[in-house]
């Protein structure tokens, strides 16, 4: 990739899975960022073995370039625009929201999607917990309410101290390795949707055993590599999301990364509550990159709302088959 342009972000090879150490296949060539619009293209490789399947960036962002892949994001940039197209497809994906919302009342996807909001940690007696990558606070001040103690850890200053001016809550600027917490001082450590965008996720989730107590749990969601949505949607699936998620899990590489960093007592599933979004995103990139579209934007934000059900209905015959992994995991007492 070329480097002329001070924009672009600066590469290193990365050729091998960091879970099994079997080289990458090429799955993806000339992926581009067409969320944020990051310079450059992007390749992404698979795990040679296919019961690993793990996906990855090779090459690989600089760690030092990547805070460029976020200018332009939607969580740190500015607002988008509201014009009335867009008025009334988030009209129309709110009423299908709420519609599901009632259709699923006592079913099991509404379950998984109320626990969601807690991430499965709900029933739990309260204790210290911290966030990584707390973002906009709304968990960090869910579990307040619930009793809780806690703190959060966010890269954007920004969002640091908006969640610390509104909520009162401290979060932490920087990464987890470099902020150096006491060993054992949490029960819980979170993360949502964190971990894919992490350049070292084996040095993450060893600091997450670090700063838990004995038995204290590790809970995260990540995309699922062998989701529905993937197989659909292939390079135009939003969970690849180049150079943003530089590590892209399968059910089996997350367990063996997560084992292999000094937890156990692991469980890991894949969740359906949140992916018709996935589905919105899947028809719209096919259609700017591909140049056509199977359907209208509205009949895509229904028919998303659809497909989240049938990705749930999926999930009964393959447990694989969600668009999130999610997964709870405790430290080992002695290691």
């Amino acid at each position: 990739m070329s480097t002329n342009d001070a924009s672009a972000i600066r590469t290193e090879p990365s050729p091998r899975c960091i879970v099994c150490g079997q080289p990458g296949l090429a799955l993806y060539e000339g992926l581009t960022d067409y969320l944020a619009g990051t310079p450059g293209s992007w390749r992404m490789a698979r795990c040679a073995d296919p019961s690993c399947g793990m996906l990855w960036l090779d090459p690989k962002p600089l760690a030092a370039d990547l805070i460029k892949a976020y200018t332009s994001y939607y969580t740190h940039g500015r607002a988008r625009s509201r014009d009335l197209s867009r008025l009334w497809l988030s009209a129309v994906n709110s009423a299908c929201k709420h519609i599901c919302r009632l259709l699923e009342l006592g079913s099991a996807l509404g379950r998984q999607r109320r626990e969601l909001r807690t991430m499965f940690i709900g029933e739990a007696s309260p204790g210290r917990l911290l966030e990584v990558g707390s973002g906009s606070g709304r968990f960090l001040r869910r579990m307040h309410k619930a009793g809780w103690a806690v703190e959060g850890i966010d890269f954007d200053p920004v969002a640091a101290a908006r969640v610390e001016k509104r909520f009162g809550i401290p979060v932490a600027v920087g990464s987890l390795p470099e902020l150096g917490y006491p060993e054992g001082k949490y029960d819980v450590v979170a993360m949502s949707q964190v971990i894919e965008h992490v350049p070292d996720p084996v040095a993450l989730l060893k600091e997450c055993r670090r700063v838990l107590r004995p038995g204290g749990r590790l809970v995260l969601s990540t995309p699922n590599a062998r989701s529905v949505a993937h197989r659909v949607y292939g390079r135009h699936w939003r969970g690849l999301e180049p150079p943003r998620h530089q590590h892209v899990f399968t059910p089996a590489a997350l367990a063996r990364c997560v084992r292999d960093c000094g937890f156990d007592d692991l469980r890991v599933f894949t969740l359906s509550a949140e992916s018709a979004g996935i589905y919105r995103a899947g028809d719209q990139l096919r259609a700017a990159q591909d140049g056509w579209s199977a359907v209208s934007p509205t009949a895509s934000v229904v028919r998303s709302w659809f497909l989240r059900h049938r990705e749930f209905r999926e999930t009964l015959r393959d447990p694989e088959a969600g668009q999130d992994l999610f997964l709870v995991a405790a430290k080992q007492a002695v290691r």
